[in-house]
């Protein structure tokens, strides 16, 4: 279906303890889609199952501060992500280099598909010689 692993394609997006962030499994990152230098890696993240984070809303990130889950800052919370194949199943086939259809459940393709194809379309630039971008 892909004609490029590097095609453009629309980004999903996730709110985490009501920030919303956009997702790319490709680069396994979570980037605050009001703060794109605002990152959280994936690199802890399971992608077959739903991943049990403590989320910071003063930094709107991980919690990094000490303390059990029981005596934790009024501010943390404890937050239950999907599983990175329901999040981005395109950006993770595109991170592992196979087709993108191939985290898609059958009965979902079209539709996740569809989408990425409107991303595309509104990511189309016109190049003209010696013009730049317009």
């Amino acid at each position: 279906m892909r004609k490029s692993k590097n095609m453009a394609r629309k980004l999903p997006e996730f709110t985490i303890a009501g920030t919303l962030f956009t997702v790319d499994g490709r680069i396994y990152e979570f980037r605050e889609t009001a703060a794109p230098w605002n990152q959280i890696s994936m690199d802890h993240f399971w992608e077959d199952e739903p991943t049990h984070i403590l989320f910071d809303k003063q930094t709107n990130n991980i919690y990094t501060g000490e303390g059990s889950i029981s005596d934790r800052p009024d501010h943390v919370e404890l937050v239950v992500v999907p599983p990175l194949m329901e999040l981005d199943p395109v950006g993770l086939a595109r991170r592992y280099n196979v087709p993108d259809e191939t985290y898609i459940p059958k009965h979902k393709r079209k539709q996740v598909l569809a989408e990425q194809m409107i991303g595309l379309q509104q990511n189309t630039r016109k190049h003209q010689k010696g013009k730049g971008i317009k």
